[in-house]
Protein backbone atom coordinates (compact mmCIF):
# COMPACT_ATOMS: atom_id res chain seq x y z
CA UNK A 1 0.00 0.00 0.00
CA UNK A 2 1.21 3.73 -1.11
CA UNK A 3 2.14 5.84 2.12
CA UNK A 4 0.67 8.51 0.41
CA UNK A 5 -2.14 9.18 -1.66
CA UNK A 6 -0.07 11.21 -4.57
CA UNK A 7 2.58 8.56 -4.86
CA UNK A 8 5.63 10.52 -2.88
CA UNK A 9 7.53 8.68 0.37
CA UNK A 10 7.54 10.54 3.48
CA UNK A 11 10.99 9.05 4.16
CA UNK A 12 12.39 11.12 1.65
CA UNK A 13 10.26 14.63 2.09
CA UNK A 14 13.15 17.00 3.58
CA UNK A 15 10.46 19.16 4.55
CA UNK A 16 8.28 16.32 7.10
CA UNK A 17 10.00 17.31 10.19
CA UNK A 18 9.94 21.21 9.55
CA UNK A 19 6.74 21.23 8.62
CA UNK A 20 5.21 18.80 11.48
CA UNK A 21 3.52 16.61 8.68
CA UNK A 22 2.68 13.52 10.78
CA UNK A 23 1.58 12.02 6.84
CA UNK A 24 -1.20 12.27 5.22
CA UNK A 25 -2.64 8.45 5.16
CA UNK A 26 -3.42 10.19 9.08
CA UNK A 27 -7.13 11.08 9.56
CA UNK A 28 -5.41 13.26 12.03
CA UNK A 29 -3.82 15.57 9.41
CA UNK A 30 -5.72 17.93 6.92
CA UNK A 31 -3.24 20.12 5.95
CA UNK A 32 -2.77 18.42 2.39
CA UNK A 33 -5.63 19.60 0.43
CA UNK A 34 -4.65 16.43 -2.39
CA UNK A 35 -5.29 14.05 0.53
CA UNK A 36 -8.07 15.81 1.62
CA UNK A 37 -10.08 15.88 -1.73
CA UNK A 38 -8.54 11.52 -2.22
CA UNK A 39 -10.73 11.08 1.43
CA UNK A 40 -13.69 12.91 0.13
CA UNK A 41 -14.11 11.01 -3.17
CA UNK A 42 -12.97 7.60 -1.56
CA UNK A 43 -9.86 7.39 -3.44
CA UNK A 44 -6.91 5.12 -1.90
CA UNK A 45 -4.49 7.05 -4.24
CA UNK A 46 -4.64 9.50 -6.66
CA UNK A 47 -3.94 6.99 -9.41
CA UNK A 48 -7.56 5.78 -9.21
CA UNK A 49 -8.97 8.88 -9.75
CA UNK A 50 -9.52 9.59 -13.65
CA UNK A 51 -8.67 13.17 -13.62
CA UNK A 52 -5.15 13.14 -12.10
CA UNK A 53 -3.84 14.14 -15.34
CA UNK A 54 -5.46 17.34 -14.96
CA UNK A 55 -5.32 18.11 -11.33
CA UNK A 56 -3.47 20.94 -10.68
CA UNK A 57 -2.86 19.62 -6.73
CA UNK A 58 -1.92 16.76 -8.30
CA UNK A 59 1.00 18.33 -10.50
CA UNK A 60 2.08 20.59 -7.48
CA UNK A 61 2.57 18.09 -5.77
CA UNK A 62 6.52 18.31 -5.13
CA UNK A 63 6.23 21.84 -4.53
CA UNK A 64 2.99 21.71 -1.83
CA UNK A 65 4.93 21.20 1.31
CA UNK A 66 7.25 23.96 0.31
CA UNK A 67 3.96 26.02 0.22
CA UNK A 68 2.78 24.79 3.46
CA UNK A 69 5.84 26.23 5.23
CA UNK A 70 6.15 29.19 3.39
CA UNK A 71 1.75 29.70 4.63
CA UNK A 72 3.25 28.80 8.28
CA UNK A 73 5.95 31.30 8.52
CA UNK A 74 3.55 33.69 6.22
CA UNK A 75 1.25 33.56 9.23
CA UNK A 76 3.63 33.06 11.75
CA UNK A 77 5.03 36.88 11.25
CA UNK A 78 1.66 37.98 10.76
CA UNK A 79 0.91 37.45 14.45
CA UNK A 80 3.93 38.78 15.46
CA UNK A 81 3.55 41.92 13.78
CA UNK A 82 -0.10 42.04 14.59
CA UNK A 83 1.42 41.72 18.52
CA UNK A 84 4.07 44.39 17.83
CA UNK A 85 1.47 46.57 17.00
CA UNK A 86 -1.01 46.16 19.64
CA UNK A 87 1.60 46.58 22.33
CA UNK A 88 2.31 50.11 20.23
CA UNK A 89 -0.73 51.29 19.81
CA UNK A 90 -2.34 50.14 23.47
CA UNK A 91 0.54 52.12 25.10
CA UNK A 92 0.00 55.08 23.34
CA UNK A 93 -3.77 54.87 23.43
CA UNK A 94 -4.11 54.90 26.76
CA UNK A 95 -2.07 58.13 27.28
CA UNK A 96 -4.94 59.77 24.90
CA UNK A 97 -7.51 58.05 27.72
CA UNK A 98 -5.91 59.52 30.56
CA UNK A 99 -4.68 62.94 28.89
CA UNK A 100 -9.02 63.46 29.24
CA UNK A 101 -8.69 63.78 33.25
CA UNK A 102 -6.37 66.78 33.52
CA UNK A 103 -7.99 68.02 29.90
CA UNK A 104 -11.44 68.10 31.83
CA UNK A 105 -9.61 69.83 35.19
CA UNK A 106 -8.55 72.69 33.05
CA UNK A 107 -11.69 73.58 31.20
CA UNK A 108 -13.46 73.46 35.08
CA UNK A 109 -10.50 75.85 36.33
CA UNK A 110 -11.18 77.97 33.23
CA UNK A 111 -14.95 77.87 33.57
CA UNK A 112 -15.40 78.23 37.30
CA UNK A 113 -12.21 79.84 38.93
CA UNK A 114 -11.55 82.59 37.70
CA UNK A 115 -8.57 83.25 40.03
CA UNK A 116 -6.68 80.82 39.06
CA UNK A 117 -7.80 80.68 35.41
CA UNK A 118 -3.78 81.11 34.62
CA UNK A 119 -3.21 77.65 35.52
CA UNK A 120 -6.31 76.36 33.61
CA UNK A 121 -5.27 77.77 30.23
CA UNK A 122 -1.18 76.41 31.15
CA UNK A 123 -3.07 73.16 32.03
CA UNK A 124 -5.24 73.03 28.89
CA UNK A 125 -1.94 74.21 26.56
CA UNK A 126 -0.26 71.24 28.15
CA UNK A 127 -3.08 68.77 27.65
CA UNK A 128 -3.14 70.20 23.81
CA UNK A 129 0.72 69.50 22.96
CA UNK A 130 0.95 66.18 24.72
CA UNK A 131 -2.26 65.10 22.81
CA UNK A 132 -1.35 65.99 19.09
CA UNK A 133 2.33 64.59 19.70
CA UNK A 134 1.23 61.48 20.95
CA UNK A 135 -1.03 61.32 17.76
CA UNK A 136 1.86 61.98 15.69
CA UNK A 137 3.64 59.39 17.83
CA UNK A 138 1.52 56.95 16.13
CA UNK A 139 0.83 57.86 12.69
CA UNK A 140 2.68 54.97 11.23
CA UNK A 141 -0.13 53.25 11.60
CA UNK A 142 -2.77 55.62 10.08
CA UNK A 143 -2.12 58.71 8.16
CA UNK A 144 -5.10 60.34 9.98
CA UNK A 145 -3.29 60.40 13.11
CA UNK A 146 -0.96 62.62 11.48
CA UNK A 147 -2.97 65.18 10.53
CA UNK A 148 -5.43 65.27 13.99
CA UNK A 149 -1.83 65.56 15.42
CA UNK A 150 -0.97 68.58 13.04
CA UNK A 151 -4.26 70.27 13.73
CA UNK A 152 -4.87 69.54 17.57
CA UNK A 153 -0.96 71.28 18.32
CA UNK A 154 -2.05 74.09 15.88
CA UNK A 155 -5.22 74.42 17.88
CA UNK A 156 -3.35 74.37 21.10
CA UNK A 157 -1.63 77.15 19.73
CA UNK A 158 -4.15 79.76 18.80
CA UNK A 159 -6.37 79.00 21.93
CA UNK A 160 -2.89 79.93 23.45
CA UNK A 161 -2.31 83.25 21.65
CA UNK A 162 -5.74 84.03 22.36
CA UNK A 163 -5.53 84.34 25.90
CA UNK A 164 -2.89 87.08 24.64
CA UNK A 165 -4.79 89.32 22.51
CA UNK A 166 -6.86 91.92 24.09
CA UNK A 167 -8.70 93.05 20.88
CA UNK A 168 -11.80 91.03 21.37
CA UNK A 169 -12.89 91.11 18.01
CA UNK A 170 -9.57 89.41 17.06
CA UNK A 171 -9.54 87.41 19.83
CA UNK A 172 -13.07 85.69 18.30
CA UNK A 173 -11.88 85.17 15.01
CA UNK A 174 -8.73 83.28 16.43
CA UNK A 175 -11.08 81.15 18.74
CA UNK A 176 -13.61 80.26 15.60
CA UNK A 177 -10.44 79.59 13.75
CA UNK A 178 -9.37 77.02 16.71
CA UNK A 179 -13.17 75.89 16.77
CA UNK A 180 -12.80 74.89 13.00
CA UNK A 181 -9.58 73.28 13.37
CA UNK A 182 -10.60 71.26 16.22
CA UNK A 183 -13.33 70.08 14.49
CA UNK A 184 -11.43 68.80 11.63
CA UNK A 185 -8.99 66.96 13.73
CA UNK A 186 -11.81 64.71 15.38
CA UNK A 187 -12.75 63.92 11.68
CA UNK A 188 -9.03 62.49 11.19
CA UNK A 189 -8.71 61.28 14.72
CA UNK A 190 -11.97 59.17 14.61
CA UNK A 191 -11.31 57.98 11.34
CA UNK A 192 -8.05 56.82 12.00
CA UNK A 193 -9.00 54.73 15.16
CA UNK A 194 -11.57 53.47 12.52
CA UNK A 195 -8.66 52.07 10.57
CA UNK A 196 -6.14 50.36 13.18
CA UNK A 197 -9.32 49.08 14.34
CA UNK A 198 -10.68 47.06 10.98
CA UNK A 199 -10.01 43.56 10.81
CA UNK A 200 -9.88 43.27 14.48
CA UNK A 201 -12.73 44.78 15.86
CA UNK A 202 -15.37 45.98 13.27
CA UNK A 203 -17.83 47.14 15.25
CA UNK A 204 -15.47 49.03 17.51
CA UNK A 205 -14.55 50.66 13.72
CA UNK A 206 -17.89 51.22 12.78
CA UNK A 207 -18.63 52.49 16.04
CA UNK A 208 -16.10 55.34 15.74
CA UNK A 209 -17.39 56.03 12.48
CA UNK A 210 -20.66 56.58 13.38
CA UNK A 211 -19.33 58.91 16.30
CA UNK A 212 -18.09 61.86 13.95
CA UNK A 213 -21.49 61.71 12.16
CA UNK A 214 -23.02 62.47 15.23
CA UNK A 215 -20.42 65.17 16.13
CA UNK A 216 -20.99 66.70 12.44
CA UNK A 217 -25.15 66.52 12.93
CA UNK A 218 -24.27 68.27 16.61
CA UNK A 219 -22.26 70.95 15.26
CA UNK A 220 -24.55 71.74 12.28
CA UNK A 221 -27.35 72.22 14.71
CA UNK A 222 -25.21 74.14 17.32
CA UNK A 223 -24.68 76.52 14.36
CA UNK A 224 -28.46 76.56 13.26
CA UNK A 225 -29.35 77.46 17.27
CA UNK A 226 -26.78 80.26 17.21
CA UNK A 227 -28.46 81.73 14.44
CA UNK A 228 -31.55 81.25 15.24
CA UNK A 229 -31.13 82.04 19.12
CA UNK A 230 -33.50 85.14 19.47
CA UNK A 231 -36.34 82.99 19.32
CA UNK A 232 -37.01 79.81 21.63
CA UNK A 233 -36.65 76.89 19.27
CA UNK A 234 -33.23 78.40 18.21
CA UNK A 235 -32.27 78.24 21.87
CA UNK A 236 -33.96 75.07 22.59
CA UNK A 237 -31.13 73.52 19.26
CA UNK A 238 -28.36 75.17 20.95
CA UNK A 239 -29.08 73.53 24.41
CA UNK A 240 -29.70 70.63 22.40
CA UNK A 241 -26.67 70.37 20.52
CA UNK A 242 -24.61 71.39 23.52
CA UNK A 243 -26.12 68.08 25.45
CA UNK A 244 -25.13 66.64 22.41
CA UNK A 245 -21.39 67.13 21.82
CA UNK A 246 -21.23 66.74 25.84
CA UNK A 247 -22.67 63.12 25.40
CA UNK A 248 -20.23 62.95 22.38
CA UNK A 249 -17.22 64.00 24.71
CA UNK A 250 -17.96 60.64 26.95
CA UNK A 251 -18.92 58.34 24.57
CA UNK A 252 -15.21 59.12 22.53
CA UNK A 253 -13.54 58.97 26.67
CA UNK A 254 -15.51 55.23 26.19
CA UNK A 255 -14.01 54.45 22.77
CA UNK A 256 -10.62 55.47 23.81
CA UNK A 257 -10.92 52.66 26.66
CA UNK A 258 -12.68 50.24 23.94
CA UNK A 259 -9.65 50.89 21.74
CA UNK A 260 -6.87 50.20 24.21
CA UNK A 261 -8.26 47.78 25.61
CA UNK A 262 -8.48 45.90 22.46
CA UNK A 263 -5.06 46.40 21.57
CA UNK A 264 -3.85 45.39 24.89
CA UNK A 265 -5.69 41.94 24.46
CA UNK A 266 -3.64 41.46 20.74
CA UNK A 267 -0.59 42.18 22.44
CA UNK A 268 -1.23 39.45 25.05
CA UNK A 269 -2.23 37.00 22.25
Amino acid sequence: MSETYCGKSCQTCGYRAETSCRGCLEEASRECKLALCCRQKGHKTCDSCTYNTQCGMYRGRDTAPQYRLAQKKAELEYQQELRERGSFLAKWIWVLFWLFIPANIASVIVQWMPSIQVVGYLLDFACGVVYGVVLLRIASRAEGYRWAGILILITALLDGGAIFISNEALALTVSLCSAILSFFSCYNEFNAHADVLAGLDNELSDQWRKLWKWMLIATIAMIVGVIFTVIVIGALVFLAAIIALLVIGILKLVYLFRTAQTFQDVAAR
